[in-house]
């Protein structure tokens, strides 16, 4: 059977003092060591949360920015295509007056031309015809 004697109680408080002992000397400061690594990793965890989030919402405003970027830049060179096109449209359309005017004035020159060398032909023609008729009627030939 069990005994409970001196011995018996005595090493229960031997035991319990060991116990004391073992907390102040190795539990307490181990489990002071476990708290602080389990905040330094929450803390670093929460960190890097934060900067997750924050790369996150910087990427996303880079996005955008990104997006409003090229659209304008697609505005912009839709625009310049557009004004190019109606300077184009504007001097195809002054080159073609320009060019009816002066083939108008060519035309013109030309018919001028015509009309001088014709009188000058039947000046000649005229001249001829008249020479040989007097040369044939007087009898010169």
């Amino acid at each position: 059977m069990v005994e409970f004697n001196a011995t018996f109680l005595i090493a229960i408080l031997s035991f319990v003092v060991f116990i004391m002992i073992m907390n102040a000397i190795f539990y307490n400061p181990i489990l002071n060591i476990i708290r602080k690594r389990e905040e330094y990793i929450a803390s670093n965890y929460d960190h890097a949360k934060n900067c997750i989030d924050k790369a996150q919402e910087f990427d996303s405003k880079r996005e955008n920015a990104l997006k409003e970027t090229q659209a304008e830049c697609r505005a912009n060179i839709r625009n310049t295509i557009e004004e190019a096109n109606v300077i184009a449209n504007e001097k195809t359309h002054n080159a073609r007056e320009e060019s009816k005017v002066e083939l108008q004035t060519k035309k013109e020159s030309l018919a001028q031309d015509e009309k001088t060398l014709e009188d000058t032909l039947k000046n000649s023609i005229v001249k001829d015809l008249s020479q040989v008729i007097v040369s044939k009627l007087l009898g010169k030939q």
